[in-house]
């Protein structure tokens, strides 16, 4: 995280540590340094130190679960240990023991989305709960990736025979392919057309940006436009590129009537959006700002 001025709140410090991290090669991007920072700007008396020291004891108590002797002084697990048993040791701490969980009493809840809050309360949603075993995982030397199938996120696991499939939300329940195929099936309630790439690992950026957009939309819903445009700002900085991204920035500043701001972000939309999308509705929103700005000059 960049040196602190004398003039920065905790949270403009925080959105700089961000900007930095993401600036990094996707794969050098620290997930759970990132999420913090995120957090951070929610908790401004966060201490990002004190919960990655929950990750690595977690990951300790994996070692010592599978009887590594000394796993304060190097958390990684010996080359020797079957990936499949490192999963149920995993499994055995975070599910049975340390009694992590979906949350699906309070699911819409912005706190599901953040990391300390999951690290605190022991439940989540599937994209947190999955950030923590992927976390866990790395510390012991695990390569676990995160998988985000449609309207569900769970992690794989190379085993020397193929992929084993995790859903930690499930309390890390076990799946095959096919079990992956199934849940898709069962999602859309018919057979559709698979597209194997629901199965490929997503970036280190791509979880993020579901991460922040999960909580774009609670905070849309909420009709909290303050947070909702922090979270916009957020993941535009993972992807500059995104049209959508832009349109949904802009309409949270027209919500908070930043009208020259939301002009701008919803004509970088227009000219920049595909040509099977319906962009009437934002058109009429332009014509409506460009009128509520000439009436205030």
């Amino acid at each position: 995280m960049p040196e602190e001025s004398f003039n920065d709140t905790p949270q403009q410090s925080a959105r700089k540590g961000f900007i930095d991290l993401v600036a990094q090669d996707d794969a050098a991007i620290d997930l759970a340094q990132a999420a913090l920072l995120i957090a951070l700007e929610e908790y401004p008396e966060l201490d990002i130190a004190g919960c990655l020291a929950q990750l690595d004891l977690l990951a300790r108590r994996v070692c010592a679960t599978l009887g590594v002797s000394e796993p304060d002084k190097l958390i990684r697990l010996p080359g020797e240990v079957d990936p499949l048993t490192a999963i149920e040791a995993m499994n055995q701490v975070l599910f049975e023991q340390e009694h992590f969980k979906g949350n699906q009493e309070d699911y819409y809840n912005p706190s599901n989305s953040f990391l300390n809050e999951v690290l605190e309360k022991r439940s989540g949603i599937p994209i947190t709960l999955s950030l923590v075993y992927m976390e866990v995982g790395k510390r012991i030397g695990l390569q676990i990736e995160g998988i985000g199938l449609p309207f569900h996120f769970v992690v794989h696991c190379r085993l020397p025979n193929g992929y084993i499939y995790i859903d930690p939300y499930e309390k890390g329940r076990l799946l095959s392919e096919e079990d992956c195929r199934e849940h898709i099936q069962r999602v859309f309630k018919r057979k559709t057309d698979f597209d194997p790439q629901w199965l490929e690992p997503v970036s280190h950026r791509q979880l993020l940006v579901r991460m922040l957009t999960n909580l774009k939309h609670i905070y849309i819903h909420q009709e909290d436009y303050a947070r909702a445009l922090t979270v916009c700002d957020r993941i535009l900085l993972l992807t500059a590129d995104a049209p959508l991204e832009r349109r949904d920035r802009g309409i949270v500043h027209f919500h908070l009537k930043h009208y020259a701001r939301a002009l701008q972000d919803l004509t970088a939309y227009l000219e920049h959006a595909s040509a099977v999308e319906n962009t009437e509705d934002i058109q009429r929103q332009i014509k409506a700002i460009r009128q509520i700005i000439a009436m205030m000059n």
